[in-house]
C-alpha cells in the first residue's frame, strides 16, 4: 500500500514539475487548412499565422520572445493575426519593457498585413497597447472591419470585435464580398453571432483550459471562454479556431496543453 501511495505522489510531483517548468515554457506550431467555396480564387494558398495571449511579464526572457518571432517568420506568412492579451492587467511595466515589446512585434514579418484586436488584459493599459501596435505596424481592429483585396477585385471582409454591439453594421460594405473572417479575443462572443453568416472565427483567451484531459479537452474555464474553450469547433457553416495562447495568467502552469502558434492556409474548395 505504501508503494502505491508513494508512486501516486511521485507521479503527481513529476506532472507538477513538468507542467510548471517544461510545458509552460515551450510552444508548438498547429497547422490548419481552411476550406470554403466562399474564399475568392485569388486567396487560394494565402497563409495566416495567428498567435494570442502572450501575457508578457518583465521576467519573460529575450530568448523566448526571439524564438516566437523566429518561428513565426519561418512560416513566411502573408498575414499575421494577434488576438489580444499582449499585456497583463496586474503587471507593472518599465519603459524598457514597452521598448522590448515594440521590437518583438515589429520584428514579425508578414508579406501583406498584421492585424490585432484588444484583449481584456490590454484594456487596463489601452493607450500603451495601442502605441505598441502602432509602432510595430499592426492594424488594430477595435469593432472595425477592413475589406482586404488580394490580387484581384474580390475582397474578403476582416472584422475585429471588441464587443458585438454594432456587429451587423460591420457586415455592410460598399463592395460585395463572399467571405467573412472575424477576429475576437473572447470566444464566447460567438454566442451573440449565431444568427449571422460568418465563414471563420479566430479567437484566443481560453488558454486551452490550462490543463487538458486527452479526448475531453480543457478543464479550467474562464469568463468569456466557458462555452468555447478548445482549439476547434464547427457551428453550422462557421469554423471556429481558438489559440491556446503563448503565456499564462495567474500561475505559470500548463499540463498536456502546450502553448501554440496557429498557421492557417486558405483553400477555396470544400473539404472532401
Amino acid at each position: 500500500m505504501k508503494k502505491i501511495i508513494f508512486s501516486i505522489i511521485l507521479i503527481i510531483l513529476v506532472l507538477f514539475l513538468y507542467g510548471k517548468f517544461i510545458e509552460v515554457n515551450n510552444f508548438k506550431i498547429n497547422n490548419y487548412n481552411i476550406h470554403s467555396e466562399n474564399i475568392p480564387d485569388s486567396f487560394k494558398d494565402l497563409k495566416i499565422v495567428h498567435f494570442s495571449d502572450l501575457l508578457y511579464e518583465s521576467e519573460t526572457s529575450d530568448k523566448h520572445l526571439e524564438d516566437i518571432v523566429t518561428n513565426i517568420n519561418n512560416e513566411k506568412p502573408d498575414i499575421i493575426i494577434f488576438s489580444g492579451d499582449l499585456l497583463k492587467s496586474d503587471e507593472e511595466y518599465t519603459d524598457d519593457d514597452y521598448v522590448k515589446l515594440k521590437k518583438f512585434l515589429n520584428n514579425m514579418e508578414a508579406s501583406l498585413y498584421k492585424y490585432a484586436v484588444i484583449g481584456d488584459n490590454d484594456n487596463s493599459k489601452l493607450d500603451k497597447y495601442k502605441d505598441i501596435l502602432y509602432e510595430a505596424n499592426f492594424n488594430l481592429l477595435d469593432n472595425e472591419n477592413m475589406l482586404f483585396f488580394y490580387k484581384d477585385t474580390t475582397p474578403i471582409n476582416i472584422i475585429g470585435l471588441t464587443n458585438t454591439d454594432n456587429f451587423a453594421t460591420l457586415l455592410e460594405t460598399d463592395v460585395e464580398y463572399d467571405y467573412t473572417l472575424v477576429i475576437t479575443h473572447k470566444p464566447d462572443l460567438i454566442l451573440n453571432l449565431t444568427s449571422y453568416d460568418i465563414d471563420t472565427i479566430i479567437s484566443g483567451h481560453s488558454l486551452g483550459g490550462i490543463i487538458e484531459i486527452p479526448f475531453y479537452g480543457g478543464i479550467i474555464k474562464k469568463d468569456g471562454a466557458k462555452t468555447y474553450i478548445n482549439d476547434y469547433y464547427k457551428l453550422n457553416n462557421t469554423e471556429i479556431f481558438i489559440s491556446n495562447g503563448l503565456g499564462y495568467e495567474d500561475f505559470n502552469f500548463r499540463l498536456f496543453n502546450t502553448p501554440s502558434i496557429n498557421v492557417y492556409r486558405f483553400n477555396n474548395q470544400k473539404e472532401s
